[in-house]
């Protein structure tokens, strides 16, 4: 038997996952659905206090979720991920970059899944899992790869990101905060660019201008950060 938990906002999607796991035997499932994370924070840890107890085999974790959690603290997170060392995660969004998923690999992701994608590919990329295997598309698998195997020595890419603080967002330009804005969206140097009719080699430069100002090492931070600021702000 598969134990499942879900996390995830969208009640029509969990829906159609439930529907497609009516004639699966084998796969139970425990979710929870987030409209609103700063409302629902306490619900939010009594889920995971029931995974705990639980110990599903698969955490499908939507990643704007994920990324929202993250942002508020990211220490809670890893807290109880050390708490469920067998379980796998597997990561669903609507789009992913290699760095994003590089750096979650390294923080245990075993999978990644665009809804797009639809049930019954899920159901086969929980399996795949499930089974011990990674789940990546391969569009990306090549550019991943090449970004792990010049960034597998590091050890300390996740950590507690207590160094981030909104704050830094102060002295960043509109510009800067539009493009940070668009990192957090898991935006690709060429979609931003396209998205603001600019080049990428402007993108590249304003992106090292943010990492120094804001004092951030990578896209991951960057998108971290710009969530805190965003939910912390209104």
């Amino acid at each position: 038997m598969i134990k499942l938990a879900v996390v995830t906002h969208d009640e029509k999607y969990l829906q159609q996952l439930i529907s497609g796991l009516r004639k699966e035997k084998d796969i139970s499932l425990l979710s929870i659905i987030i409209k609103d994370l700063e409302s629902e924070a306490e619900q939010v840890l009594a889920f995971m206090e029931q995974m705990i107890e639980q110990k599903p085999d698969i955490l499908l974790f939507e990643q704007a979720i994920l990324r929202d959690v993250a942002a508020l603290d990211l220490d809670k997170i890893l807290y109880y991920m050390d708490k469920l060392p067998t379980m796998k995660t597997i990561i669903i969004g609507i789009r992913f970059n290699e760095e994003n998923v590089m750096l979650m690999m390294l923080g245990g992701v075993r999978g990644f899944f665009r809804f797009e994608q639809g049930v019954e590919q899920l159901i086969k990329c929980i399996r795949v899992v499930d089974r011990g295997e990674i789940w990546l598309e391969a569009e990306i698998n090549t550019l991943v790869f090449e970004e792990v195997f010049k960034r597998f020595r590091q050890r300390d890419v996740i950590q507690p990101l207590t160094h981030l603080n909104s704050a830094k967002l102060d002295i960043l330009s509109p510009r800067e905060m539009q493009i940070l804005e668009l990192i957090s969206q898991s935006m690709t140097n060429e979609e931003i660019a396209d998205k603001l009719f600019i080049s990428s080699k402007t993108v590249k430069t304003h992106l090292r201008n943010i990492f120094m100002k804001a004092e951030i090492r990578n896209r991951v931070e960057a998108a971290l950060l710009y969530t805190r600021h965003a939910m912390t702000s209104h």
